[in-house]
């Protein structure tokens, strides 16, 4: 298997395999064992590493540790300069030698820092062998020119700088960047891409190329005495490694199985040891920047208390004991300690989305020691957190669409509205206009859940399965059940267009879905 990013794209999801021949009876027992034997020793020889041989040679239980940051002083300055060169590289996991692509040498790339009001310039150089871009994830700047445009290609040996003008009232959060790339090779500007073209989204994210984006720092809408706790941002990322230590890629022999054996990393670590002090309060940034694979967080004898969702405040503060991150999904979290010194774990608890997707193991990420003399226990916090946006129920409605997520027999080929993915038209003929508010009924036909995302703005959920949602919080990705007994999972969402003329990219975040066809934009008019 090459360790090349990017090639021929490989099926995606797990299919039905038979081994052997059918033998007949008269063959005799002989013959049949002999088949036997030889159908074990190929299904041996083809089966994927299980997670505990992938872990061979990996550290567990050091120090929690932080993502790098991209510049040091990007946190107290007006602007950001950095640069991102992707290339394949050599890194270190957890101790382990692994064969993937950075941006920076490492597999969780560096966190940028951002302040509202400034401007990030981020200068991308492509040392891959395939085209790549950049995706700001979440991120409320244009999308067109050289900002936030997902249609931009830096071909193999070019690069391209963008330049993010963030407004001074973008709301302050967790966000994240990856790469985007919509095909292995730049298309001719005047030749729109044939629908159905595979993108390389899930060979590029999966091997290593996304991070955390923060924009400001929301602990600054907490009540005073909780705006200098610590706070943690906890990049979730997974590995498919073979002998080798090369992560898997879908290329002309090999591919990516989102069901196959993985191994869950935190900010690149296995199973690394974050320490609290007893009663203790710490603000957490959760991201899920993996290609594939949900998770459903849960922290033994305790719950979340979440402030910021999808890198928004909210408008209702909430508790739960567990939180559901599809790819791409981000929440920023209270976590209270225990009042005694114990240790506890950060889990991922066992998960299916759905009889036509794949169903996720209970696996520990982290564990959390509770240890040292105790703190003053700090109050709960309750309400609205201030900047978060306003409900948009009561809003005018200047237009209803309808989005109809379908996929192929053999779970191969995803559409949207009947029609796989081209960069040269919009499955809505109608454009939306600057300054209205809008709202989408998504119905899912298929058997698996589909994480839906929207580009350059955040929406309201309105309804999931027909029960209305009171409104807490607005959110960039939404996980849309799936079907059941023919009837489509449905959920209802209002989107506010409130600046930014351009094309509005929207996506199933299961990276191998929007590869494959599930993908469409909006074209927005003033």
């Amino acid at each position: 298997m090459s360790h090349d990013i990017g090639g021929a794209a490989g099926p995606r999801r797990r299919q039905a395999r038979r081994t052997g021949r059918v033998i007949h009876a008269a063959a005799g027992v002989a013959v049949l064992l002999s088949a036997a034997i030889g159908a074990q020793a190929r299904a041996d020889a083809t089966r994927p590493p299980s997670t505990a041989e992938q872990e061979k040679g990996m550290r567990a239980g050091t120090p929690f540790q932080e993502p790098a940051t991209a510049d040091a002083t990007a946190a107290d300055g007006e602007s950001v300069t950095i640069t991102l060169g992707a290339t394949r590289s050599l890194f270190d996991v957890s101790g382990r030698p692994v064969h993937g692509a950075t941006y920076t040498g490492s597999f969780v790339a560096p966190t940028i820092r951002v302040n509202p009001g400034s401007t990030i310039t981020v200068r991308l150089v492509n040392e891959l062998p395939v085209a790549t871009n950049l995706h700001f994830h979440g991120l409320h700047v244009s999308p067109e020119g050289q900002s936030d445009d997902p249609f931009l290609c830096v071909a193999p040996g070019r690069s391209t700088t963008y330049r993010l003008a963030v407004p001074a009232e973008h709301p302050q959060g967790t966000f994240w960047y990856h790469s985007h790339a919509m095909g292995t090779t730049c298309p001719d500007p005047a030749a729109p891409s044939a629908p159905g073209t595979p993108g390389d989204v899930e060979n590029q994210v999966f091997a290593g190329l996304s991070g955390a984006l923060l924009v400001g720092d929301d602990r600054t809408l907490l009540p005073p005495e909780l705006r200098q706790i610590t706070a943690h941002t906890l990049v979730l990322k997974d590995v498919q490694l073979d002998a080798a230590g090369r992560i898997a890629q879908n290329t002309a022999t090999t591919s990516i199985d989102s069901g196959n054996p993985t191994v869950r990393l935190v900010n690149g670590r296995l199973r690394p040891v974050l320490e609290m002090r007893p009663d203790e309060t710490q603000l957490w940034r959760l991201v899920n920047a993996g290609a594939d694979i949900f998770y459903r967080l849960h922290l033994d004898g305790h719950r979340f208390t979440v402030v910021g969702e999808d890198g928004t405040p909210v408008a209702r503060v909430t508790t739960a004991d567990t939180l559901l991150l599809p790819p791409g999904k981000r929440y920023d979290v209270l976590v209270t300690a225990d009042p005694h010194p114990t240790r506890t774990t950060l889990r991922t608890t066992a998960y299916s989305n759905g009889p036509q997707g794949d169903a996720y193991p209970d696996t520990e990420l982290a564990t959390v020691a509770v240890t040292g003399a105790p703190v003053h226990r700090l109050p709960d916090v309750t309400g609205a957190l201030p900047t978060a946006p306003a409900d948009l129920a009561a809003a005018p409605v200047a237009r209803r669409r309808t989005v109809d997520l379908t996929e192929s027999a053999d779970g191969n080929t995803f559409y949207i509205n009947g029609k796989r993915f081209t960069d040269g038209s919009s499955v809505f003929a109608t454009p939306a206009r600057l300054g209205t508010v809008e709202e989408w009924t998504i119905r899912n036909h298929s058997g698996e859940d589909h994480p839906i995302h929207l580009h350059t703005t955040s929406f309201q959920v309105v309804s999931v399965q027909g029960a209305p949602q009171p409104y807490t919080h607005r959110q960039d990705t939404v996980p849309v059940p799936h079907a059941v007994d023919g009837t489509p999972g449905t959920t209802v969402i209002r989107v506010a267009f409130a600046d930014y003329p351009g094309r509005w990219m929207f996506h199933c975040h299961i990276a191998a879905h929007e590869d494959h066809g599930m993908m469409s934009y909006l074209d927005v008019v003033p």
